[in-house]
């Protein structure tokens, strides 16, 4: 029999105890805040990026995990040095590589108090306040997104993880068999069609769930990077007079490399007409149809069966911080209900809400929803209606500077927050993979000159650099400066 002498427990109050006193836990928590405001008050003198060689950073992260409790004056001193000598800076304003928000500074604080709670929101009575707290935050979004009641969802990673999910659903919803229980070898070859300028993540959604991706038929485009639904609707009807099973149609709400949007009420036409799930990734752009003045963009995404979006892009939430919208909750129940036995309840008699858990592939999941619903009262959606729109005119403005300089050429007709370009010399001699090698040269510049950071895309076969304006920080005079450094080391490359 083991006794309380036996096991030797360590009393509470001691040096080394795991459980700290609310002052000392305070103090630690005082410094962070600290470093905090100082890193916010550097941070638009920061350089974005110092070019780091990778062994020179990795040596000075060559900190050893002591056997003791370290001092915590020298592990603030320590974050310090990582924080403000040896990180990037998406925050600042020059940063315009990716659809990668600048992180409300709200949020913040609310991931810190999500972390001392450490509620699990995949289950209700482990999370009863934010489980419905997010359920509260969910209906807003469908509700102003033009979706029914019925409509729900989840927070989850990121795009990624919602178009995954999404297919999963569109699978088990359409394939006319219990792919679940039966598996993919029951039935015919699932189809699915997206956009040859969809993310990648469909294609790797297709992969995971085992149809592979060829199984994503690769849909052209046009000239502004819009999915070609007639080519859809053919492709569709060729498969299944191969006696296929076409199951998903994809549409974009912002396409990741120029932010195109593709006609979605026509793709929803033509998911009604062949019984297909329709989804459309917004991940990138589907937030501005939240605001009044940019919502007629989005005609059709209403119709849609889910949605994924990320207000850790747009919305500038701290990442990491996804959704997934589906037009009736049920098919996430379908996909993802599960009885494990040791979540046995009577629910009537516990009172307890909704399991998240039934809803989504996750058991375990942070509390998200603390900074995102931090982030929106905060600011209240009016700062975020006056931002969103502005952003999209910064992306017409840095297409217009490009269209009006001579050794610029503008390659993309912004429709939202994001502007392509490339450097193209004056001089003779230059073929079009000299251009795309001397654009990838400038980026690298770029990148690395500390002041702005753009990243690339491929449009038209061509390597462009891509600016992508999800940043409240980012003004004129950002923008301006990306125009005149890519000129300035495109003639130096040049020459």
């Amino acid at each position: 029999m083991v006794t309380a002498r036996d096991l030797d427990v360590q009393r509470p109050g001691t040096v080394d105890d795991l459980d700290w006193s609310p002052e000392r836990a305070t103090d630690l928590g005082r410094g962070a805040v600290d470093l905090w405001g100082q890193f916010l008050a550097d941070l638009p003198d920061l350089p974005i990026h110092r070019g780091h060689a990778t062994q020179d950073v990795a040596a000075a992260m060559a900190w050893d995990v002591p056997d003791g409790p370290d001092d915590p004056a020298d592990l603030l001193a320590d974050t310090r040095e990582l924080v403000l000598d040896w990180s990037m800076y998406p925050g600042n304003g020059g940063f315009l590589g990716y659809v990668s928000g600048a992180g409300t500074v709200p949020g913040a604080p609310a991931d810190l108090l999500a972390a001392a709670l450490n509620n699990n929101v995949g289950g209700w009575r482990l999370s009863p306040g934010l489980t419905e707290l997010e359920q509260r935050l969910l209906g807003w979004f469908t509700q102003r997104l033009g979706l029914p009641d019925a409509a729900g969802g989840y927070l989850t990673s990121g795009g990624s993880a919602a178009n995954h999910d999404a297919l999963v659903v569109a699978r088990d919803v359409k394939a006319g068999w219990d792919v679940r229980r039966d598996g993919l070898r029951a039935g015919p070859l699932l189809t699915a069609y997206a956009g040859t300028t969809a993310h990648d993540t469909v294609q790797r959604g297709a992969d995971l769930i085992g149809l592979g991706t060829d199984a994503v038929r690769a849909v052209p485009v046009d000239g502004h990077d819009r999915v070609d639904v007639a080519a859809m609707r053919a492709m569709v009807a060729a498969d299944i007079a191969a006696g296929h099973r076409p199951v998903c149609v994809v549409g974009s709400a912002g396409t990741v490399g120029t932010g195109a949007i593709d006609d979605l009420d026509a793709i929803a036409d033509l998911a009604a007409e062949f019984d297909l799930w329709f989804h459309v990734d917004g991940a990138v752009g589907a937030v501005g149809a939240l605001a009044e003045d940019l919502r007629g963009r989005f005609r059709g995404l209403e119709r849609a069966d889910s949605i994924g979006l990320d207000p850790h892009k747009w919305l500038y939430v701290p990442i990491a911080c996804g959704m997934l919208l589906v037009r009736d909750t049920s098919d996430l129940e379908r996909s993802f209900h599960v009885d494990a036995t040791y979540t046995v309840e009577d629910k009537a008699r516990m009172r307890s809400g909704i399991d998240t858990y039934t809803r989504s592939p996750f058991f375990t999941r942070h509390a998200a929803v603390l900074k995102l619903w931090w982030s929106l009262r905060a600011h209240g959606w009016d700062a975020y209606e006056r931002r969103l729109v502005p952003d999209c005119v910064l992306a017409r403005y840095l297409h217009d500077l490009a269209v009006a300089h001579p050794r610029l050429e503008a390659t993309n007709d912004p429709e939202l927050m994001i502007a392509t370009f490339r450097y193209v010399p004056d001089a003779p001699g230059w073929d079009d993979a000299a251009v795309d090698d001397l654009n990838q040269r400038i980026m690298e510049r770029l990148q690395y000159s500390g002041r702005v950071y753009p990243s690339n895309a491929i449009v038209d076969g061509r390597f462009v650099l891509r600016a992508c304006i999800v940043n409240f920080r980012t003004e004129a005079p950002d923008i301006e400066a990306l125009i005149d450094l890519t000129v300035r080391h495109g003639d130096d490359l040049a020459a």
